[in-house]
């Protein structure tokens, strides 16, 4: 997850805030409507046609139909306002769910749906109501600590609340979104954004430092590093987290000043030495980054990106040698 219902639609369209691009598989998990697969229908609208409809506007019609031969049913509307919201129709899926919320105020599906197309909408006051009767109904299941579908409600719930300004109420709810997905590196920097935004500086700090960890070319996570390490006057770390996003914005001349004067302020300090190493890789220069990452493996062993970026850079001096 990163990357729930793809955060449903938000990540799709944007993305995310990283670089990434997280990839995402979206599905509502145990919940009544399964969503296709987005990244299916986004080839085909793209290269495919076929009497000039994709597969989802061929289900929107099948969905359609069925409806004006049974209006009543509100798993068909719930369908059809799922096909809406991935086709970004998002007043027309609004349209449905209100229907069918109005006979079952309850309905999962409708109600989900409905919270994540007013966030999509940029409604996030709207987004509260849904979002929260639909936790309510879902927060106290057996099987709640693995519900990906409420984790997405949660973390929606925080990125609505951030939007209101109201970074306290924001901070439980992703709060409860990481213990169901802790590698969600977007709710840990949403996460970091409300402790910012609460005048926690230090426990900004801690999350957007797990977020890089998870995803090291995380750009706004180091934008708002910036802020948090001079908000403490902190200026060899306001320097690490200034290279980091040179880095992330390929400007590897700027990343390697402040990087080289943080690796020497901060010589025990695993993160500075890992974006120096990948500085000096981008560079070309091979054996300045392994020996950079070497000492970033020394401080930190278990650093996942530092092991891989050592093992690339490795394959790549013995090519070199070969040659």
């Amino acid at each position: 997850m990163l990357a729930i219902l793809n955060r449903l639609v938000q990540k799709l369209q944007s993305s995310s805030t990283q670089d990434i691009q997280r990839a995402i598989g979206i599905m509502f998990a145990a919940l009544v409507v399964s969503l296709a697969s987005f990244g299916g229908y986004y080839y085909w609208d793209r290269y495919v046609h076929l009497d000039d409809k994709s597969p989802l506007e061929r289900d929107i019609e099948r969905v359609e139909q069925a409806i004006h031969q049974d209006p009543h049913d509100p798993e068909s509307r719930v369908a059809l306002a799922k096909n809406y919201l991935s086709k970004r129709m998002y007043k027309k899926a609004l349209d449905q769910t209100s229907q069918v919320l109005s006979l079952y105020p309850e309905h999962e599906g409708a109600l989900l749906i409905s919270g994540i197309t007013h966030v999509r909408l940029n409604q996030p006051q709207a987004a509260l109501d849904p979002l929260g009767r639909f936790i309510k109904l879902r927060k106290e299941r057996p099987m709640a600590g693995t519900d990906t579908a409420l984790e997405a409600a949660c973390y929606y719930m925080g990125e609505s609340y951030m939007k209101l300004n109201r970074p306290g109420e924001a901070i439980p709810a992703l709060q409860a979104a990481l213990l169901i997905s802790p590698t969600d590196a977007d709710a840990l920097y949403q996460l970091g954004l409300a402790h910012q935004a609460s005048g926690q500086p230090r426990a900004a700090l801690e999350q957007y430092h797990k977020a890089v960890r998870l995803v090291p070319n995380f750009s706004e996570a180091y934008t708002s590093m910036i802020d948090s390490y001079s908000a403490l006057e902190y200026p060899d770390y306001v320097a690490y987290a200034q290279g980091m996003q040179a880095l992330c914005l390929k400007d590897y001349e700027t990343a390697l000043t402040h990087l080289e004067h943080a690796a020497q302020a901060l010589p025990d300090f695993a993160p500075v030495f890992l974006g120096l190493g990948l500085t000096y890789e981008n560079m070309g220069k091979l054996q300045a980054a392994m020996t950079a990452m070497q000492r970033a493996l020394e401080l930190d062993s278990v650093g996942y990106a530092a092991r891989y970026a050592h093992g690339r850079i490795q394959a790549a001096l013995n090519s070199q040698d070969e040659q």
